[in-house]
């Protein structure tokens, strides 16, 4: 087994906490959803008790298939990303502390998922693909630039190579990124048009930016006057715990191959920031189109930042909305944008994924906005069908178990034009996979294999390697 060791920085929990899937065929592809080739094998990573084991399945439109007795056992995983058929990485987070992962891929000698290389990092943001590399972000305190008392925030980065198992840091200066004094962090990360996007969220002014940047406090009443929060959310006297641009969207496009360079940033105020949320995580939400054209969804999050009698935030107004970059261009689109609160059953959106075409798959709030703001209570069990270019909304009616017997919805696996989404439900029966075509007219979902487990952490493909 080949061992490799590298750190990834923290700052801000960003993205996904079960899995890294573009829906494209680029990172997750396959041969068909119903069956595979001889050698290549669906991966499913499933949790039972407190074991997470890598089960390979034929098909993944019916029977049924078992961790007990027959998976490899791992390290688990909070995050999994697949990199092409060739690996997947299984990164986890321990509660602060060192984080552990590996790497696995299909034993061409024995058909079965295998650790190929291990390694250590501090904790996880959000992480992707560009070129030969896995690449994470994060945001944390530097120690560089200080204001004499605070250190300024610095965005840090990973590049592992995924053909040499090498790796390679870099750092660039969180702060003033945008030129409005915040500093920010990153959220997804999506390769087309030989770039690389990705969505830049402005997390409001530290210590270092209050005191560096005083002019570009737009009102002194958002500087705390006291310590608050809690966890993630926890802020200290001084600073701006939260944005004063909650209604504008940024997105930094890179041309080369890596972040030393200076990225053009794209804006728009018609749109909030564009992530979606859920406690201290933050899920990406920018996806390319087949034909290379970004789309852009904001859930609307900037509602959700409201005033208390200790700490004044600025509350945005926007909803959850959808806008456009084409292929090749700097700008958004003028002439795109969706009100997505105005279409299908006119409620704002959780999470996306790109599926095929112009597909996109949305997993909405299920009791619409006065859910979304009530938090991590929210009920995000509702799914629905978008077709970008003629801004179609397309509610997945039928198929499905009950909305209320759902207790999770896993990030899908797409393939062949088709997106098979992992369900757990509190019915007594197994988690399954439910696949939905979203050319169909009523996006009518169909159950596919059950997976004998507690929970369904990521599935994809692997095609068998030798080492």
């Amino acid at each position: 087994m080949q061992k490799k060791y590298f750190t990834h920085a923290l700052a801000i929990a960003v993205c996904s906490s079960s899995l890294f899937s573009s829906c494209s065929d680029e990172y997750s592809n396959g041969n068909s959803g119903g069956s595979v080739t001889e050698t290549d094998k669906y991966v499913i990573a499933a949790k039972t008790g407190d074991a997470t084991y890598l089960i390979t399945a034929e098909s993944l439109d019916e029977g049924s298939v078992t961790s007990i007795g027959s998976g490899t056992e791992t390290i688990g995983g909070s995050y999994w990303v697949f990199y092409g058929t060739d690996y997947l990485f299984s990164l986890k987070y321990n509660n602060g502390e060192a984080g552990t992962g590996a790497s696995y891929i299909l034993s061409q000698s024995t058909g079965k998922p295998v650790e190929y290389n291990s390694y250590t990092f501090n904790r996880i943001t959000t992480y992707g693909i560009w070129g030969n590399n896995v690449i994470t972000a994060s945001t944390n305190d530097g120690n560089k630039e200080t204001d004499g008392e605070h250190y300024a925030k610095y965005i840090q980065f990973n590049y592992l190579n995924a053909t040499n198992g090498k790796t390679t840091t870099g750092t660039q200066i969180a702060e003033d990124f945008l030129g409005n004094g915040e500093f920010v962090s990153f959220a997804g990360f999506v390769e087309a048009n030989n770039k690389l996007y990705t969505s830049v969220i402005p997390m409001g002014m530290s210590h270092y930016g209050v005191n560096t940047y005083p002019d570009k406090i737009t009102d002194t009443d958002l500087v705390a006057k006291s310590d608050g929060g809690t966890g993630s959310g926890s802020y200290t006297a001084g600073q701006i715990p939260s944005t004063q641009y909650p209604d504008k969207a940024f997105i930094a496009i890179y041309n080369g191959s890596s972040f030393d360079e200076t990225p053009t940033i794209v804006e728009t105020d018609k749109i909030g920031f564009t992530c979606g949320r859920n406690r201290s995580q933050y899920y990406q939400t920018i996806w390319a189109a087949d034909n290379g054209d970004l789309y852009v969804f904001s859930p609307g999050y900037g509602r959700t930042a409201t005033s208390s009698s200790d700490l004044k935030k600025v509350t945005g107004t926007l909803p959850s909305g959808v806008m456009r970059i084409k292929a090749g261009e700097t700008t958004f689109d003028s002439s795109y944008y969706y009100n997505l609160e105005e279409l299908g059953s006119k409620k704002p959106m959780f999470r996306c994924w790109h599926i095929t075409q112009d597909y996109f798959l949305l997993q909405m709030y299920t009791d619409g906005v006065a859910g979304m703001m009530t938090g991590k209570n929210a009920v995000v069990t509702e799914l629905a069908i978008f077709k970008a270019e003629e801004g179609k909304l397309t509610t997945v009616s039928s198929g499905m178990p009950q909305q209320s017997s759902i207790t999770s919805l896993g990030a899908p696996f797409c393939t062949n034009g088709v997106a098979y989404i992992p369900v757990v439900t509190n019915d007594g029966s197994s988690p399954a996979l439910y696949k939905i075509d979203p050319t169909t007219a009523t996006a009518t979902a169909t159950k596919g294999v059950s997976i004998v487990a507690d929970e369904v952490a990521a599935v994809g493909m692997l095609s068998p390697k030798s080492f």
